[in-house]
């Protein structure tokens, strides 16, 4: 076999696995999860990406409700990818978790600033930024408190035969 072909079936058998172009690394850090991308995230490891952060992003859920993704190791990030973070980040707010992208790159903030896909998303430059960011933010959150048993209604509390306001169509 030939050096040439032999290196092209290395190579082609290495990116046959998304794992080997995209890796990650999860540590918590309080009640903040941050899950560390190195590699390529591109078409191909989308599927891979978007396992490891509804993972990680689980795991938020349970530790307090903040995943920052580290994409500063990152050699490539497509804007496929960066649209499904912003899709994942957009689903997990809804049930309570937070999620921030940081990226060193500020040409790909501008761009997901402008695009309507992604500008709901919340990126950061560095880590620091995106703890002070999201410490202030959670710190801001309005609490719900559970009602006191005394205040709590009772089917008759709105009984129309008993005076009280009738119900509104």
């Amino acid at each position: 076999m030939n050096p040439t072909s032999s290196s092209f079936l290395s190579c082609t058998l290495r990116s046959r696995d998304p794992g080997v172009q995209l890796s990650f690394r999860t540590h918590r850090r309080g009640d903040f999860v941050v899950l560390s991308a190195r590699g390529e995230a591109d078409a191909f490891t989308l599927p891979w990406w978007r396992h490891s952060v509804r993972a990680a992003a689980e795991v938020a859920a349970t530790a307090g409700g903040v995943l920052i993704i580290d994409a500063t190791r990152l050699d490539f990030l497509s804007l496929r990818t960066l649209a499904a973070v912003a899709w994942d980040a957009d689903r997990y707010r809804r049930v309570g978790v937070q999620i921030c992208l940081v990226s060193s790159d500020s040409r790909l903030t501008r761009l997901a600033g402008r695009h309507q896909q992604t500008a709901r998303l919340l990126m950061c430059s560095s880590i620091v930024s995106a703890f002070s960011v999201l410490q202030l933010h959670k710190r801001a959150e309005p609490r719900s408190y559970p009602l006191p048993a005394v205040a709590a209604e009772t089917e008759h509390d709105h009984h129309p035969a008993r005076g009280s306001a009738p119900d509104l169509p």
